[in-house]
């Protein structure tokens, strides 16, 4: 249809409306009554036929009010009836956010579908946190099944203002742990999750204190926060310890009649309970709730060991996976001439162009923090990444094969395969304060003949020495706390190019060939061959486990066939080529503003 001939047809419907208009407002041929609270409305059965299927099937009837031609209407207010039949005969605009409750069950009640159409689509798009509930309740009980799949994503964009709300506190426990539970969630930390879920749980309890407070931070320890965080974190938890001691004061002892508490353990477990603050963990660790719940206990004393392990980034269970909401998210950075960095969640490479570069450098993570050792002709030492700068902490004239953390500590295994060094590197705010600040090292002597690989494990370093043609690999372990050195065994396995991940239970190692052992402490350190997994030769420069997926990265010449699942182990299994080349592929949780 042209514009002319729609521009036409608007012209005709206008007229068309218009006329019928004329035709109520002079009351001609009116033939039908409408009864309603003692008035008597006259009208035209064609036009209620017309629009209603309530009036159809009465004018289709046997019934007395058919012979009458009048009836009387129940349950539907004479103003809100009259505004209905003045929309029927002009189109007129009938809702607003006062009456549409009342219009759209009197709608209902008529069967006029094109209105009920009209309100619903008026609730989803005035849908607020104030109106929330009586919308949801009406919805449910006019069967609009839409509404709950248009409510959920509402609630989940609009959490911060919704757990405030009794609307929230009312939820059903099905509506409060897949809240939790989503990925999509908006929320300023998971402080603020948490504290929700110990409301709603304490709600039936009279008594029950709001234990909602939050510092409004995500304290996640990161190489790229401000230097002024710091300071800002130290005001934060100083507020948040005296609102904690108050609610601490206030709470009461919490009743058997409370049916919620069952549920607070799989509601905390919904949770990424990993990421909340040490601020909050103490606080809910001081709760009555916990308290009277071991295992809950039991996780807040696993979140504090969590949060000041130097294991943070090697195994992220999905306690400790960021929301789409985060200012921070986890990945994987890929160091070399360039940098780049592959979203998990996103499943795709991206660019974080303010790392700089340092070429033939190693690239470790240290609780959250990122350090660098750089092996230049002109410039040996290790940096700190601060303040979106490469900050140097130390200067080593001798040449590093294997730099890695453990401990607290940062290792480093000269080239000589004789001497080993390690410091304890200060704290991010030190470093940014003071630039290059004075770090004590250690020294300590082993001699390996080829040492290719060390990874930290439980309190050890295992080192793997290369042998023969590079198929033979013997490991070794070091007992940093006593400096103990132990021969562990020899393995049918390629130390020069290796890479190695962890779950929940165990770590596991595997090589160029695809070869996988996991590494388990029984009554001694002990490696299971697995699987080999792929049958071409790959050059791995690292590899983690995120959500049941384990990512290999590296270079890949030649791809061949290859195991996509090992049942308790990974569920599928991805290959990222580092296409520009690089040393390291290092899992970390990096902020969404250097990344593009």
């Amino acid at each position: 249809m042209t514009s002319c001939e729609d521009f036409h047809h608007r012209n005709i419907f206008q007229e068309i409306v218009g006329s019928i208009q004329t035709f109520w407002e002079e009351h001609e041929n009116e033939d039908f009554q409408v009864n309603i609270e003692g008035a008597c409305i006259k009208c035209h059965s064609f036009i209620l036929a017309s629009c209603s299927e309530f009036f159809r099937s009465l004018f289709r009837s046997h019934m007395k009010e058919k012979r009458e031609m009048k009836v009387d209407l129940q349950n539907i207010s004479l103003n809100i009836f009259q505004l209905i039949l003045k929309t029927l005969y002009t189109g007129c605009e009938l809702l607003t956010t006062d009456n549409v409750l009342e219009v759209w069950s009197a709608v209902h009640q008529l069967q006029i579908h094109f209105l009920i159409k009209h309100c619903e689509d008026f609730v989803v798009k005035n849908l607020s946190v104030e109106n929330l509930e009586m919308y949801r309740n009406q919805a449910e009980f006019l069967q609009f099944t839409r509404f709950s799949e248009i409510v959920f994503p509402f609630m989940l964009e609009n959490f911060m203002s919704f757990r405030n709300t009794e609307a929230f506190l009312q939820l059903d426990f099905e509506d409060i742990l897949k809240l939790v539970e989503s990925e999509h969630l908006v929320v300023s930390s998971e402080d603020d999750v948490l504290f929700s879920i110990y409301d709603w749980v304490s709600y039936e309890d009279p008594t029950a204190s709001n234990v909602q407070a939050s510092d409004g931070s995500d304290e996640t320890n990161n190489f790229l926060t401000v230097a002024n965080e710091a300071d800002a974190k130290v005001n934060s938890e100083n507020d948040f310890n005296d609102g904690a001691k108050k609610r601490e004061e206030s709470q009461p002892v919490l009743g058997q009649s409370n049916e919620r508490t069952k549920h607070l353990l799989q509601l905390v477990k919904a949770t990424r309970y990993f990421l909340v603050s040490e601020a909050c963990i103490n606080t809910l660790l001081t709760n009555r709730l916990t308290r009277s719940n071991s295992q809950v206990e039991h996780i807040w004393r696993e979140a504090s060991v969590f949060k000041n392990s130097n294991t943070q980034n090697r195994f992220w269970p999905n306690a400790a996976i960021h929301r789409e909401s985060s200012p921070f998210e986890n990945v994987g950075i890929m160091c070399g001439c360039i940098f780049k960095v592959y979203s998990f969640q996103r499943n795709m490479w991206l660019y974080t162009p303010n790392l700089g570069y340092f070429s033939e450098a190693k690239y470790i993570d240290v609780n959250g923090q990122f350090y660098c050792c750089f092996n230049g002709t002109n410039r040996k030492g290790v940096y700190h990444f601060c303040n979106n700068n490469w900050v140097n902490v130390l200067f080593s004239p001798n040449e590093v094969k294997l730099f890695l953390s453990h401990d607290r500590f940062i290792y480093m295994f000269n080239s000589d395969n004789k001497k080993i060094e390690r410091f304890r590197p200060h704290s991010h705010g030190a470093t940014c304060r003071h630039r290059r600040s004075t770090i004590v090292t250690e020294s300590f002597y082993h001699a390996i003949n080829n040492a290719q690989y060390a990874i930290s494990f439980e309190r050890s370093i295992l080192v793997f020495e290369s042998v023969g043609n590079n198929d033979l690999a013997i490991v070794h372990c070091w007992d940093t706390e006593q400096n103990i050195w132990t021969r562990l065994t020899d393995l049918d396995f390629s130390a020069d190019n290796m890479a190695s991940f962890s779950n929940e239970l165990f770590t596991y190692i595997i090589d160029e060939s695809g070869r996988l052992y996991k590494v388990e402490r029984l009554e001694t350190i002990q490696f299971t061959f697995i699987k080999k997994i792929w049958d071409f030769q790959a050059l791995l420069k690292g590899s983690v486990l995120f959500k049941d997926t384990l990512y290999v990265c590296g270079e890949f010449p030649d791809y061949g066939k290859y195991i996509p699942e090992i049942k308790s182990i990974y569920s599928s299994l991805e290959f990222l080529d580092m296409a520009y080349g690089g040393t390291s592929f290092v899992p970390f949780i990096i902020s969404k503003s250097l990344i593009k």
